[in-house]
């Protein structure tokens, strides 16, 4: 119950400090663009790195969440063991041994979620880099999801790793960018998908209808990924597949959690539903993709189809969870919300907070899900209930929105039509 206070307390704080800082949005905007950068390292440093230090050194609390599974499985990846053969992971085959890089220099679980921030922080600095000059107000933007309450939580708290995925698509972006070629873009998410999670794929597949030229970006998907796959398939056989087990678990909340007391139980469906939510995210996720390719830039529109994509995952995936925010919160914050509107400010404060309390809650709860109204006559049961309407709520509001942007042509930042510049052009 005291992880649940603090997780509170937290929601609360980052909730006002998040609509503090949105007061004077005005006066942010004028700092200058040089010193700009300083400030997103200061606020990186006072919202990641001394809450870190605060729970870990000061307070020496312990690792939580699926850090002590993640320590585990580094631990052995140290060892020399081999993935999937020698021990399990619910994640992409490189995965354990890329979170070894501190391990070697402090063997620890919190070494691992230490590297967590820092991966946060990578791929802070190359969004940053990336759309400074390409979005309007980019910097109150990333300030923005450094004082979310989400965000922190999940990444300082929780120990998540779901911001990786961003990571590799901001740095597919850059690299588009820099060489103008779909095949690095393809290099670049075959890595992510042999080093995150098959989550991956679910972007991966729409991205072809986003990228200038899909057959070289085929090629590139197939330069890296065909010898990982036959190196896995030497080493371990199909055992490979084994994380794929992890999506017939139902998890809450999603459309159908909060569905169940109307509908029934969905539980013997579960299979169908996963591929269900799967098939649905990657047709929807396509047909953005290729709306969006008509419409602005690769970099431009990269944020909105991520954002489209695992908003409709986490809304219509029956195994999605709130952990999962983590995967879009970054890029929705880029170039998705307005923050000069007041309902999708409160939208995001309000999926923020939420966020932070229902997955403690939930599974202090001993995970339910409800099947019937009676089951919500307990206070307990319906508090539960009621956050994972709030959760699903917000995730239809998200929806409605970028269906507006991309659908409509309507920007995010001023609700106009998107005036594209010479360089959006295809």
């Amino acid at each position: 119950m005291s992880v649940l206070l603090f997780k509170i307390a937290i929601a609360f704080l980052g909730s006002v400090v998040t609509g503090g800082l949105l007061r004077f949005q005005n006066l942010l905007d004028r700092i200058n663009s040089r010193q700009q950068t300083s400030v997103l390292v200061l606020f990186y440093v006072l919202f990641r790195i001394v809450p870190f230090l605060i729970v870990y050194v000061v307070l020496q609390l312990k690792a939580r969440s699926d850090v002590p599974i993640f320590y585990s499985a580094a631990v052995d990846a140290m060892n020399g063991k081999i993935v999937y053969r020698d021990f399990w992971t619910p994640y992409s085959p490189l995965f354990p041994y890329a979170t070894t890089l501190l391990l070697w220099f402090w063997n620890s679980a919190e070494a691992v979620i230490f590297q967590m921030i820092l991966m946060e922080g990578l791929a802070l600095w190359l969004t940053w880099k990336l759309y400074r000059t390409e979005i309007r107000d980019s910097f109150v933007r990333l300030l923005t999801y450094l004082v979310l309450p989400g965000p922190l939580v999940l990444c300082v708290l929780g120990g998540q790793e779901d911001i990786w995925m961003w990571l590799f698509g901001v740095i597919s972006a850059l690299v588009w960018n820099r060489t103008r070629d779909s095949l690095w873009i393809g290099v670049v998410m075959a890595l992510a998908l042999i080093t995150t999670k098959a989550l991956a794929i679910l972007i991966v597949f729409p991205m072809l209808f986003l990228v200038e030229k899909p057959v070289r970006y085929v090629a590139g998907l197939a330069l890296t990924g065909l010898p990982a796959l036959g190196i896995l398939i030497l080493l371990v056989g199909d055992k490979f597949l084994t994380p794929l087990a992890f999506a017939d678990m139902p998890f809450a909340p999603n459309v159908w959690t909060v569905l169940s007391p109307l509908i029934g139980d969905f539980q013997p469906y579960a299979k169908i539903l996963s591929w269900v939510g799967v098939g649905l995210t990657v047709v929807v996720s396509s047909l953005g993709a290729a709306v969006l390719k008509q419409r602005m830039s690769y970099s431009k529109a990269l944020p909105i189809l991520w954002s489209l994509c695992f908003c409709f995952m986490m809304f219509i995936h029956k195994s999605s969870f709130g952990n999962y925010a983590f995967i879009f919160l970054m890029p929705m914050l880029v170039n998705v919300i307005d923050l000069k509107n007041g309902r999708h400010v409160v939208a995001l404060i309000l999926f923020n907070a939420v966020v932070v309390v229902h997955p403690t809650y939930w599974w202090g709860l001993k995970t339910p899900i409800f099947t019937s109204w009676s089951q919500l006559v307990s206070t307990d049961n319906l508090v539960d209930y009621l956050m994972e309407v709030t959760l699903v709520g917000c995730l239809a509001y998200f929806l409605t929105l970028l269906y507006r942007i991309i659908s409509h042509g309507q920007h995010m930042q001023t609700d106009r039509l998107i005036k594209l510049d010479s360089s959006d052009l295809r």
